[in-house]
């Protein structure tokens, strides 16, 4: 390959991936489960986890347990972008998740939304 073919790959390349994972986002919901709601919690939760899964613009979901700590329980996914996320958790709330999720916590919900700057 010559030099100006290597920049031009290189340019292409940049803008792709830029294009293609700037926009994506990672959303870490941490939350403090009310101890002696903590079982029916995870059984309540995980029956929810499927339509978040299949809704547009998740592309992966996990549900996060800590065993120093029972009561923390986070949420990790990755959304094609921030505008999916804020479509979807307006259904959320719209239906009522939101309301019976506040009654299973102990503390506010502590959302983390980190920008994927570039992927490898």
């Amino acid at each position: 390959m010559q030099e100006s073919e290597n920049y031009l790959y290189y340019v292409i390349s940049h803008i792709f991936y830029k294009k293609e994972y700037t926009k994506m986002v990672i959303v870490n919901l941490q939350l403090k489960i009310k101890t002696e709601k903590r079982d029916e919690f995870l059984e309540w939760f995980k029956a929810q986890l499927p339509d978040t899964r299949n809704y547009d613009g998740c592309s992966e979901l996990s549900l996060c347990t800590l065993a120093a700590e029972p009561a923390a329980v986070d949420v990790i996914s990755k959304w094609e972008s921030q505008e999916k996320y804020d479509t979807y958790l307006a259904w959320r709330e719209e239906e009522g998740t939101l309301t019976t999720l506040g009654s299973f916590v102990s503390e506010d919900p502590v959302f983390r939304f980190l920008t994927v700057e570039q992927k490898f």
